[in-house]
């Protein structure tokens, strides 16, 4: 059907910048942005810890182990609240979602983090509702700084739990076993009043069907309020990259398991209760997720950290350290596709949408969506798009095409 299934939204970023290539631009242009009003009001912050006190064997992520107390990085990182916080365009802005990620933004001592989230409580607008997310693994979220992380608003934690699996846990490099995460997971329901939300990675090597079905289950019946899941990715530069390399661990690629072990974590899951929020997430209901709201339409997105990246109007931007950030200006119509890509991710679509994104591809485009409807991939109404089971499955191949085709329309 397709020649690839790309597994991931970063897939297709990576596909629009090859296309369309990316226009560098001065730090002093970007600069001149951060002078000016706001377009709009909305907008969101990620923080970037690029530290972990252990590396899982499938990331590739900008992170690495913990050598050092981290006091360098909490005032580096406080700094940055300071100095972002006083530009004219941040300024003005209303922060509606806020993102920890990683790394391992829990590895902090709970003093730093009380500074870190103090500071930038001080130095921005954050909205009475803002959704405000931890990543976090268990093993280094203390009562102590699930508190002080309440204290100042968070109100969301994902929790990288993986599989459930013990033999996947080893295999994945986790920390504990079944039963201790989940006896965990739910006195941190007992004790936090926000939402719990977790990873899970399917399709690592030999992964069972009993496997699957157990991590489908036991999400279920531990009532986390969304599941993020991902096919495995074994990328250059992860443990498990370097251990298939020199044959420590065999793993194949199949994508008819692939599809089966996709399916049947979606059968169990959305016949108790769950649906679908977009190709990786499901939710019950209650989790949002509007930091991936921000960054699929293509907000404003304050990145502070060392591998940090975000967006300010039209210009991207991503922290390679502390010393250097690399600035892209977006055209008008890579900021058009890269939206088309953004709402794309989403199970149910509007057509106007597309077809305002779109503009003189649309009938190219819409051509494409009649021949994936005859291949039972989504349903077309007069008003709507929605994918089927097998279309979320192929979700980012679909978004990929799509995308290409409108580029190649231009």
């Amino acid at each position: 059907m397709f020649d690839i299934r790309y597994k991931s939204h970063h897939d297709v970023k990576n596909i629009i910048d090859k296309k369309m290539g990316r226009k560098i631009v001065t730090p002093f242009t970007f600069n001149k942005i951060l002078k000016e009003n706001p377009i709009t009001q909305e907008g969101g912050i990620y923080v970037h810890t690029p530290y972990c006190d252990k590396i899982c064997s499938f990331c590739n992520m900008n992170r690495k182990q913990i050598d050092n107390d981290l006091n360098d990085y909490t005032d580096y990182l406080c700094k940055e609240f300071k100095k972002y916080g006083e530009k004219n365009y941040i300024k003005e802005k209303n922060i509606t979602t806020i993102f920890f990620g990683g790394g391992t933004p829990t590895i902090y001592k709970a003093h730093q983090l009380e500074k870190i989230l103090s500071t930038l409580r001080e130095n921005f607008n954050i909205s009475d509702n803002c959704e405000f997310t931890f990543e976090t693994t268990l093993h280094n979220l203390t009562w102590e700084k699930l508190e002080i992380m309440e204290k100042y608003g968070v109100n969301r934690i994902s929790i990288g739990i993986q599989t459930f699996s013990n033999r996947g846990r080893k295999l994945l490099n986790r920390t504990y076993e079944q039963e201790y995460i989940t006896n965990r997971i739910k006195e941190i329901r007992e004790r936090f009043k926000g939402l719990i939300c977790i990873d899970i990675i399917y399709n690592y090597p030999d992964q069972t069907d009993e496997e699957i079905e157990t991590d489908a289950k036991l999400a279920c019946e531990l009532g986390v309020d969304s599941v993020s899941f991902y096919s495995l990715m074994i990328q250059e530069g992860s443990q498990i990259s370097k251990d298939r390399s020199e044959n420590k661990v065999i793993f194949r690629y199949n994508l008819a398991r692939d599809k089966e072990l996709h399916d049947k974590f979606l059968d169990i899951t959305l016949s108790n209760g769950y649906s679908i929020l977009e190709h990786t997430k499901i939710t019950n209901g209650k989790d949002e997720y509007r930091y991936i709201k921000n960054v699929n339409s293509s907000s404003d997105l304050i990145a502070i950290g060392v591998g940090a990246g975000g967006r300010v109007s039209n210009y991207e931007f991503f922290h390679l350290n502390k010393l250097i950030t690399f600035y892209a200006y977006d055209n008008e119509l890579k900021f058009r596709v890269k939206k088309l890509s953004g709402i794309l991710q989403y199970k149910k679509i509007n057509l106007s949408e597309i077809k305002e994104l779109a503009k003189e591809s649309y009938d190219k485009i819409y051509h494409i969506l009649k021949d994936f409807e005859k291949k039972g991939l989504i349903i077309l109404t007069d008003d709507t798009m929605e994918y089927t089971l097998d279309g979320v499955f192929w979700g980012n191949s679909i978004t990929a095409t799509l995308v290409e085709s409108m580029i190649d329309n231009k």
